[in-house]
């Protein structure tokens, strides 16, 4: 009888602490994101002020799937519970990556950035922005060639202007 309230006592304990376990790993997912500052890090080449600022994007897992230096960032396209990030490569071709992520997540964690909401779908890199026109159907941010137009929605229309004027 003590044999098995002692194999009962710990498959109970056991229990408890898996449970507890994969708790604390859903409340780590808020932080999947990343703006890393690399001032201090040694190299031999000068860094400029804008190559100093890596985004690192993580999954609703927590695991590391990305990291992309903020200039070379387009946009982030969302689609349901996955983004697609849409940036330049080293060889100067535009490339796209999609994790499950959400967008509202992009936008929280970069707050203060070059990246900012346009769109209920979209987040554009403000520096790589060349012409914002109006049409009859609202305004679009034009990111040069590869990138195309991204929307602006009257929603976001003015933390955009706001953003695209103070430049």
């Amino acid at each position: 009888m003590d044999l098995v309230s002692l194999i009962v006592s710990f498959a109970s304990l056991a229990v408890s602490c898996m449970v507890l376990a994969m708790l604390l790993r859903i409340r780590g997912r808020g932080d999947i994101f990343r703006l890393t500052n690399l001032g201090n890090v040694v190299s031999d080449q000068v860094p400029s002020a804008s190559d100093e600022q890596i985004i690192t994007l993580f999954d609703n897992e927590g695991s590391m799937k990305l990291s992309v230096r903020l200039k070379n960032i387009f946009y982030i396209e969302s689609d349901d519970n996955y983004i697609k990030v849409w940036y330049e490569d080293h060889a100067g071709s535009m490339k796209q990556y999609m994790l499950r992520c959400r967008l509202k997540t992009v936008e929280e964690s970069f707050t203060g950035s070059d990246l900012v909401r346009c769109h209920r779908q979209y987040i554009v890199n403000m520096s790589k922005v060349q012409i914002l026109h109006k049409e009859k159907d609202g305004y679009f941010l034009d990111l040069g060639e590869g990138a195309g137009d991204v929307p602006v929605s009257k929603t976001y229309e003015p933390a955009v202007l706001g953003r695209f004027n103070s430049r």
